[in-house]
């Protein structure tokens, strides 16, 4: 038999990877159990913790491995998606692998000799190279959902569902109770799981359909990341874990950037997302800032950008500038705002700014704070 010869055998595990992204998104759990099991399950050598939610779950995720790796655990983390370099995907103790063991991992992924997408790669990869690095618990983010998510081929020991709102409606259901079972379905018979109240007894109800054991909580009025470490703590003394709770930096969450100019950086990327923090920005607000905004596609633009409209009505910035995110899933959305200055491309916006300001705010897209952050050339780790 002839050994494969020109692009078929030099083509790199990278290529590969970005190969995937062709496939698209394909939810389902046939293929990464497969590949699990070939694998030889590395997802049963930790301890995985399994988050979900519409907002809140990549800042959850980060108390999590905060108040763990404080109290003495060795952390994985696998979320989504990477501000700036894929290696922050998969984190030990709060910092990204190596490019190497990145690189290591991937390369067992793509020995498997199977059609995966560009999600379920990460995530294999992300179960590798922690259980390479010797974690004890591993938290894992999902991607889109719950039900049918790739993480949900995880064996976990404890579940926490964040905020629900109405969001990818094709794919999810057209109603909040649709959207809210889909992530309830995370739960395991057996396995401890608390889930944020929602606030509604139809939308509760619908998700004890799918968690019947599960534990509700109803948070005190607070900022997101505080309500995120109230959720961490808890479901942490549910599995029996100690916990060490401190203030945290998550990149592009209520960010404070100080120097020659300051920066508020900030990725709420949905309507709730933006609903939720809008008066958390107004509280910190100077007289005079400054607002670079840019947005992938909504579903409601309207009601995506009102609490950003009521913002600038009560508190109204000195320049306002649009912008496209960069390397995001889909396209920027061109002059999402009309009648204000567009500059497509997002470090030329932010150079475009001539008045001075006590602060700069960048929001509504994670990729567009990940292009940012890269250019102040900021650590991307949970400090």
């Amino acid at each position: 038999m002839l050994a494969p010869t020109g692009p078929m055998k030099e083509r790199s595990a990278r290529e590969w990877l970005s190969a995937s992204k062709s496939k698209g998104m394909s939810l389902g759990l046939s293929r990464v159990n497969e590949a699990l099991e070939a694998l030889g399950r590395p997802d049963r050598d930790m301890d995985c913790i399994h988050v979900a939610g519409s907002n809140g779950k990549g800042s959850a995720c980060a108390q999590l491995v905060a108040g763990l790796v404080r109290a003495g655990y060795r952390v994985g983390l696998f979320s989504s998606p990477h501000l700036i370099n894929i290696e922050e995907r998969v984190r030990v103790d709060g910092k990204s692998i190596s490019s190497n063991d990145f690189d290591a991992a991937l390369n067992t992924v793509m020995s498997l000799n199977k059609e995966l997408t560009f999600f379920e790669v990460t995530y294999l990869v992300a179960l590798i190279a922690c259980r390479d690095a010797g974690v004890s618990i591993m938290v894992l983010e999902t991607g889109l959902g719950g039900r049918l998510d790739a993480t949900r081929t995880a064996d976990v020991v404890g579940c926490l569902v964040t905020s629900i709102s109405l969001e990818h409606s094709d794919i999810l259901g057209d109603t909040i109770e649709k959207v809210a079972k889909e992530k309830a379905a995370i739960w395991r018979p057996g396995v401890p799981m608390l889930i944020r109240d929602p606030g509604s007894a139809k939308v509760r109800n619908a998700m004890r359909d799918e968690a019947i054991s599960a534990r509700f909580y109803a948070p005190e009025k607070s900022t997101f990341m505080d309500e995120a470490a109230d959720l961490a703590e808890m479901l942490c003394s549910m599995i029996g874990y100690s916990f060490v709770r401190r203030q945290i930096t998550w990149p592009a969450r209520m960010q404070y950037i100080p120097g020659q100019q300051n920066y508020l950086i900030e990725a709420a990327h949905n309507p709730s997302g933006m609903r939720r923090v809008a008066p958390e920005i107004a509280s910190i607000l100077p007289k005079k800032w400054s607002l670079l905004f840019g947005t992938s596609p909504q579903q409601d633009m309207n009601e995506f950008l009102q609490p950003l409209f009521d913002l600038i009505l009560s508190n109204p910035p000195v320049e306002i500038i649009t912008t496209e995110p960069q390397n995001g899933r889909y396209p920027g959305v061109k002059a999402p705002i009309e009648g204000l200055e567009h500059i497509p491309d997002p470090v030329e916006a932010l150079q475009s700014f001539s008045e001075d300001v006590d602060l700069i705010l960048v929001t509504g897209s994670l990729y567009l704070c990940g292009n940012i952050l890269e250019y102040l050339g900021e650590n991307v780790d949970i400090l």
